[in-house]
């Protein structure tokens, strides 16, 4: 058995060093929309990577919408910000890439409509399992921060158990892929202690209102909450060294 999830373990890490290398052939060419890729041998070659390698890596690009193949013709590049899944996106994080302000303000713009669902549909659904569920991971969360540790990986609990709460599968998985998107960026805002500190705040009151069935204040208090992130890392971006000379630089093209 070990011997087996270790061979499933090894090629998905081989896939994604092949897909990671394709990205990077795509960039250094500069591919546009529309511009057919290398043939399954030539990247192969290019890469230093096995044909099948290749052809597993081009599926998953494919079931991803980056690429788009063409009966008899090949693959070609889609116009990645425009018919790309989100999971695409998801992936580039996963495998280093970094999203950029943009990337990061869209997603929390989607996100807080989600997180406002999820608490809604809660305060309906939720059934005493949730609750104790939600309110052990309270105390976990406060035992840990007590000690000083980062709380990333229990408020990832935490909103994977509310959006459970709302006994909605879609949400679940939508809202997961999601929480993987923003793991890294989330590992730094809770290594600020005082941040940790608000943010398992609105956690106890949310916990409250949806133990009441309050759906408004539910509602009201997951924007409230999605909207402090956004304000968070707003200001840290319009406050870093190269947000400041991207607006700069933006500034003075527009003058010219």
């Amino acid at each position: 058995m070990a011997t087996a999830i270790q061979e499933i373990e090894n090629r998905e890490s081989g896939a994604t060093a092949v897909i990671s290398g394709i990205i990077e052939y795509l960039k250094e060419r500069r591919l546009q929309p529309g511009d057919r890729l290398p043939s399954e041998r030539d990247l192969a070659e290019r890469l230093g990577a096995g044909r099948n390698a290749v052809r597993e890596a081009l599926a998953k690009l494919v079931t991803l919408r980056m690429v788009e193949s063409r009966s008899n013709s090949g693959i070609y590049l889609r116009h990645v910000e425009r018919e790309s899944s989100f999971e695409a996106l998801v992936m580039l994080t996963d495998m280093g890439s970094s999203p950029t302000p943009t990337d990061i303000s869209e997603t929390l713009e989607v996100r807080a409509h989600l997180e406002a669902l999820a608490a809604r549909l809660a305060c309906q659904r939720r059934d005493e399992i949730d609750l104790l569920r939600l309110n052990q991971i309270l105390s976990d969360s406060q035992a840990l921060l007590a000690k000083g540790g980062n709380i990333v990986d229990m408020d990832t609990e935490f909103h994977m158990a509310l959006v459970t709460a709302s006994h909605n599968s879609v949400l679940v998985r939508v809202l997961n892929a999601f929480y993987r998107f923003t793991a890294k960026r989330r590992t730094v805002h809770f290594a600020d202690l005082k941040q940790a500190e608000v943010s398992l705040k609105d956690h106890r009151k949310l916990v409250d209102f949806i133990r009441q069935q309050d759906e408004e204040k539910s509602v009201a208090l997951a924007r409230k909450h999605m909207n402090r992130a956004a304000t968070y890392w707003s200001t840290l971006f319009a406050d870093s060294p190269k947000s400041t000379r991207a607006a700069k630089k933006s500034t003075r093209t527009t003058h010219r």
